[in-house]
C-alpha cells in the first residue's frame, strides 16, 4: 500500500478541492469524477489507482448488489444495459427496462458494482419515454450511475453519450491527462454563443435521430415523450437544446432536469426566457460556482418560464451529482438507497419526468420542501 508524504499530500489536496475550491473552478465542472493525480503511467499512479479501487470494492463488499430473477410485465421490471454505437462512431451507455434476469456487473468508470442484464432485450410490455443525459466537462456517459440507473428502473430508457471532451468512456476508466482547455473560458460567459460546443448538440441530435431506429430499441421508444437532463456543461447543453440558444432548439425534447447547470452565458444574453418546456433546476448550498446564479433574484429560476422548479440540496457541492457521491457505498443500488443526495436527486427528477412525460401528477412536486435547503415551483 502506498504511504508517505506523497500520498498524504494527495489526500489533503482531495479534501481541499472538495471543500474550498474557488467558484470559477467549480463552474468549470472539471471535477465531475476526480481521478488520482497524474504521475504519467508509472508505478506511483498505478498504486494510487489501485488503492482507490480497493476502497470502492471494500464498500461494495459490505453493500453487495442483489441480482433479480426474470421479471414479467405488470411487476417491477429489471435493469438492462447496452452500449450503442452510432453511425459516426459516437458511443452511448443505454439503460432500459427488461424482463431478463440480472447478473453482477462492474462499471469500469469508478469500479462501481451493480446488478443488470447486459445486452438483454428491452421489455416488450409498452413503449417507454426516453431521457437523454449529457455529462459534465471531462466526464462520460457513466459518470452519474445512481441517477441513470434509477431513471431506467422507474420505467425510462436513458441514453448517455460520451461527448468529445470526455476523459473516461462508457466502458473504460479515466485515461490520459484529465485537465483540458475549454472552447471558451468558463469565467468569460459573454464570449460564449451558439458556436461553442456545437459537437455536443450534434451528439444529442444523433442519439435522438438514430436510437429509436436502432434494431434493439425500434418500437420501444415513444417519440412524443422525450426528456433531457445534464450536469454542469451537460446542463448547458440541454438548456441550449430546449431553446436557450434558438439555433440549437430541438422540439423533440419536452421537459428537462438541469443539475448544477452552467447557465451564465444564457443569463448574460437573456435567452432563458426563450425556453418554453417544463424545467427543473437542481443546485446545492455548497455549489458555490453555479447555484447562486440559479437561486438569486433575477437568476435562472426567475428568468425561466413556468412550469419551473428549483431543488436546493442542503450542503451539496458541484460534485454530488457524480459517482463521487457513491464512494462510501461502492455498489450503485446501495448508493441509490442510502446516499442522501442521491435519493433526493432521483426522487425529484423522477417525479418531474413522471409528471411531464408520463402524465402522472406526483404529489411530491406540490409539497413544501422536506429535507431541502430551498424548494420553489411554479406550475400553473
Amino acid at each position: 500500500m502506498l504511504s508517505g508524504p506523497l500520498y498524504r499530500a494527495y489526500r489533503r489536496t482531495l479534501v481541499i478541492v472538495r471543500a474550498l475550491i474557488p467558484p470559477v473552478a467549480l463552474t468549470l465542472g472539471l471535477l465531475i469524477v476526480l481521478p488520482p493525480p497524474q504521475f504519467g503511467q508509472g508505478p506511483i499512479r498505478r498504486r494510487i489507482q489501485a488503492k482507490a479501487k480497493a476502497r470502492v470494492e471494500a464498500a461494495s463488499a459490505s453493500n453487495p448488489p442483489v441480482p433479480q430473477p426474470a421479471a414479467a410485465c405488470g411487476s417491477t421490471l429489471n435493469l438492462g444495459f447496452h452500449i450503442q454505437v452510432f453511425s459516426n462512431g459516437l458511443r452511448a451507455a443505454v439503460w432500459y427496462p427488461t424482463k431478463a434476469a440480472e447478473a453482477l456487473y462492474e462499471h469500469p468508470t469508478g469500479h462501481f458494482s451493480t446488478a443488470l442484464a447486459q445486452d438483454a432485450p428491452v421489455a416488450d410490455c409498452q413503449t417507454y419515454p426516453l431521457v437523454i443525459y449529457s455529462h459534465g466537462f471531462g466526464g462520460c456517459g457513466t459518470v452519474s450511475l445512481f441517477y441513470t440507473e434509477a431513471l431506467a428502473r422507474a420505467g425510462y430508457i436513458v441514453a448517455a453519450p460520451d461527448h468529445k471532451d470526455s476523459k473516461c468512456k462508457v466502458d473504460q476508466p479515466f485515461t490520459g491527462r484529465f485537465l483540458q482547455k475549454a472552447e471558451e473560458p468558463f469565467q468569460r460567459p459573454e464570449q460564449w454563443g451558439p458556436s461553442v460546443y456545437q459537437q455536443r448538440r450534434q451528439d444529442i441530435r444523433r442519439v435522438l435521430d438514430e436510437l429509436p431506429r436502432a434494431r434493439m430499441f425500434q418500437g420501444r421508444i415513444d417519440p412524443g415523450r422525450i426528456g433531457g437532463s445534464g450536469h454542469s456543461l451537460g446542463g448547458y447543453t440541454i438548456a441550449a437544446m430546449i431553446g436557450a440558444w434558438s439555433s440549437w432548439r430541438d422540439d423533440r425534447i419536452k421537459a428537462a432536469v438541469l443539475m448544477s447547470p452552467y447557465v451564465s452565458p444564457f443569463l448574460v444574453k437573456g435567452t432563458l426566457k426563450d425556453i418554453h418546456v417544463p424545467v427543473m433546476y437542481q443546485g446545492g448550498t455548497r455549489d458555490l460556482g453555479i447555484t447562486p446564479y440559479l437561486r438569486r433574484d433575477g437568476g435562472a429560476y426567475d428568468q425561466t418560464n413556468a412550469p419551473k422548479f428549483f431543488v436546493d440540496l442542503e450542503l451539496a457541492n458541484h460534485l454530488d451529482w457524480s459517482n463521487l457521491v457513491c464512494g462510501p457505498y461502492g455498489a450503485v443500488p446501495a448508493c441509490i438507497a442510502q446516499a442522501p443526495y442521491a435519493r433526493e436527486i432521483d426522487r425529484y427528477a423522477i417525479a418531474f419526468f413522471d409528471r411531464y412525460l408520463k402524465g402522472i401528477r406526483e404529489p411530491l412536486l406540490d409539497e413544501p420542501a422536506s429535507g431541502l435547503a430551498d424548494y420553489r415551483h411554479a406550475d400553473p
